[in-house]
C-alpha cells in the first residue's frame, strides 16, 4: 500500500468524528425542529429518491499498478429506494492516474447500475454494502519527447465491461444530509487495454430529492 493511498485513509477516517459530532450537534433541534421528517427516516430508503455526491483517492493493484500511480476520483449517483433497506442507484465516476513510466495519464469512466443495501443500526452510524457493473471508458493519452522542442502525443480508448463491489458507514448530518465514507473494488476487462483493477476510498453526502 502506498503513501498517498494510507494517507488518504487516514484522512477519511479523521473525518469521521467530525462527522459524528455535528450529528450529535444537529440531532436534538432537528427532532424538535422537524419531528415529521425524523419519524419518516426512520422508515427505510423505499420510496425515497437520492442524490449522492462522492471523491476521493483511486489506487491501481495488480498489473496496473506497475504502470499507473495513485490517483483521484469523484463522481455521482441517483438513486431510488426499492425496499426498506435497498436502494437502486444509476452512477457515473471519472478516474485520473498519472503514467509510472512516461508523461502521460490514464483515465477509467465508469457508468454503472448499482444495488446498495444498507443494515439497519440502533445507532447514528449504519454500515452499508454495494455491488455494481457497467461501462467503463478507458482512455490513455502519452506525451514522448523525441526531440529538443518536438514531442508526439499518441492516445487511445475503448469501451470494456467492468464490475465493483464494496462497504462502508453512513451516518446522518442532518434531517437533509448525510455523509458517507467505504472502499470499493474495480475489475475492468480489457481487450486492446490490460484488464484493469483498482481501489477506491471515497467520502461524500447524499440528498433526498
Amino acid at each position: 500500500m502506498n503513501r498517498r493511498f494510507r494517507i488518504g485513509i487516514a484522512c477519511i477516517v479523521l473525518m469521521l468524528p467530525i462527522a459524528a459530532n455535528a450529528f450529535a450537534e444537529t440531532s436534538d433541534l432537528s427532532i424538535r425542529k422537524y419531528p415529521e421528517r425524523n419519524r419518516s427516516s426512520r422508515g427505510g430508503f423505499e420510496g425515497r429518491t437520492m442524490l449522492r455526491l462522492h471523491a476521493g483517492i483511486s489506487t491501481p493493484t495488480g498489473d496496473l499498478d506497475n504502470l499507473v500511480n495513485t490517483g483521484w476520483g469523484l463522481g455521482a449517483s441517483l438513486g431510488y429506494g426499492v425496499g426498506r433497506n435497498t436502494v437502486l442507484s444509476w452512477g457515473v465516476a471519472y478516474h485520473h492516474f498519472g503514467e509510472e513510466l512516461a508523461d502521460g495519464r490514464v483515465a477509467i469512466t465508469p457508468v454503472t447500475m448499482s444495488v446498495d443495501y444498507g443494515f439497519s443500526s440502533s445507532g447514528s452510524v449504519r454500515p452499508w454494502v454495494s455491488g455494481g457493473l457497467g461501462l467503463y471508458h478507458v482512455s490513455e493519452k502519452v506525451t514522448e519527447f523525441v526531440a529538443p522542442n518536438t514531442f508526439v502525443i499518441s492516445s487511445d480508448e475503448e469501451n470494456d465491461f467492468g464490475l465493483n463491489f464494496g462497504f462502508g458507514i453512513a451516518t446522518p448530518l442532518s434531517p437533509r444530509s448525510t455523509f458517507g465514507t467505504g472502499f470499493k473494488f474495480h475489475h475492468v476487462v480489457g481487450d486492446r487495454f490490460i484488464d484493469a483493477n483498482f481501489v477506491t476510498i471515497q467520502a461524500g453526502l447524499a440528498y433526498p430529492l
